[in-house]
């Protein structure tokens, strides 16, 4: 048995908390199976910017009881996930700290703190994709470890229906592209931007001063470049999926393309679907799961990707070479390079059940020879030597969540009520200008509380 801290930001806000998504409850409940003890950190809970930001509690947090907690745990391994993490724990644990991605790392936390000290921690990497990128802040090679994901997901026999179901965000694109082309709307500028956007690992600023377009980079950073094509592939390759018949799952943001995409809006199902169950009776009653990946998820391959592989739908996928490597031994998936390709794919799937199925069969025997959890924690055993394969007959002690409301300081109550009650009294709109004029005043929100406004908690 070992003491496991894990830290991750989930930020599904539902009824007044937040939520954990399939993929850490997954996570946590085979840690538990193999009778780890795993102390559970969302950061959204005390971070004020626990995503591309850093690791700085809100004031509103008693620092110095959450961390006499965690020193009562005693940790014998950390991990974090993209770093997002409380800010003490290099300088109160010696242990192993593990930084595991979810994202690329140009979405890590606190990249400054790796910086002054790269090789305190192990990289997980889902691909080879940012390699370049660790070891040019001086992580040395024997620390970086190429690791998969895992899955929790079980195939289970109940009734198909839907033909095709997606879990996911409809990724926004960025309003600074307007900015840009009314600048520059050249041919030129126009090929050079849609160039990057499919190439996330390329580095804007340099390659635009390049060819004499530096000028765009002082407007486009590489995150808004991401979100072009990001944004373009998943809307178009879903909306063409309604032709089949399409169940969407993710926020009410999909409600948004009522405007441009009706059909869209139509096949979103508006109801809250996040737990590992949710995830995997979707999969399990549908025909075709799909997955439209983000630009940054070159080689590696989004987390749903093996859910769905380990269920009794049938993945249909965008091209990714990982996958493709991945399950190399096992079937040659077919997988779509263009949102025509994957309607055409979509057809011939769902017109041969046959061959359906055979791909179905093909997944879970990878799945299940390597791609579930406990794959993962013999890996992490070899890199680390902290026992986490234990034996699943000795007794499970419960998971134990550390949660904001447990650590707050004693002026919290005056402090939200009078943030709550300025956002009640003041139109939606000046929210986001009024939360700049806090911070320029050294005013701390956290997190929780602007979930709270955003969702029109108690406001």
């Amino acid at each position: 048995m070992s003491k496991i801290l894990l830290c991750f930001s989930s930020h599904l806000y539902i009824e007044d908390e937040f939520k954990l998504t399939s993929y850490y409850e997954g996570l946590i409940s085979d840690l538990n199976k193999h009778s780890n003890e795993v102390l559970v950190c969302n950061t959204a809970e005390f971070l004020c910017k626990p995503w591309n930001g850093n690791n700085v509690e809100s004031k509103i947090i008693d620092v110095v009881r959450l961390k006499q907690r965690i020193k009562s745990f005693n940790p014998e391994l950390i991990i974090s996930f993209n770093n997002s993490k409380l800010s003490f724990l290099e300088s109160e644990f010696d242990c192993p700290i593990i930084i595991w991605q979810a994202d690329s790392f140009e979405y890590y936390n606190d990249k400054d703190r790796l910086i002054k000290d790269p090789n305190r921690y192990l990289y997980f990497g889902l691909s080879e994709d940012d390699t370049p990128n660790l070891v040019n802040i001086g992580v040395n090679r024997k620390n970086i470890f190429c690791i998969k994901s895992g899955t929790s997901v079980i195939a289970e026999k109940i009734p198909k229906i839907t033909n095709i179901s997606f879990i996911g965000s409809n990724f926004i694109g960025t309003s600074k592209l307007y900015e840009t082309l009314v600048t520059n709307g050249s041919r030129k500028a126009r090929e050079a931007i849609k160039f990057l956007s499919e190439n996330f690992y390329i580095e804007p600023r340099g390659y635009l001063k390049g060819i004499g377009l530096e000028r765009i980079s002082n407007i486009l950073n590489t995150q808004d470049i991401a979100s072009i094509s990001s944004c373009q592939n998943r809307i178009t390759t879903l909306n063409l999926m309604t032709e089949f018949g399409l169940d969407l799952y993710g926020t009410d943001s999909w409600i948004r393309t009522a405007a441009y995409y009706p059909g869209l809006a139509l096949s979103y199902i508006q109801e809250q679907k996040y737990s590992l169950k949710h995830n995997q009776d979707i999969y399990n009653s549908s025909r075709l799961c799909l997955n439209v990946s983000h630009s940054q998820a070159v080689n590696a391959f989004p987390w749903r990707v093996m859910d769905i592989m380990a269920s009794n739908g049938c993945l249909l996928s965008n091209y990714n070479k990982g996958l493709k490597c991945f399950l190399k031994k096992y079937v040659d998936i077919p997988m779509y390079k263009s949102c025509g390709e994957a309607h055409t794919l979509a057809r011939k799937l769902l017109k041969d059940k046959i061959y359906r199925n055979e791909l179905i069969l093909s997944c879970q025997r990878c799945i299940n020879e390597n791609g579930r959890w406990k794959h993962r924690f013999a890996e992490i055993e070899q890199y680390t030597n902290i026992k986490l394969l234990n034996s699943e007959n000795t007794e499970q002690k419960d998971e134990i969540y550390l949660t904001r409301d447990d650590f707050l300081s004693p002026y919290y109550s005056f402090y939200i009520k009078m943030i709550i009650g300025t956002a009640r009294i003041t139109p939606r709109s000046m929210h986001a200008i009024m939360y700049k004029i806090a911070l320029s005043m050294g005013i701390s929100i956290d997190y929780k509380t602007i979930k709270k406004v955003m969702e029109k908690q108690s406001v």
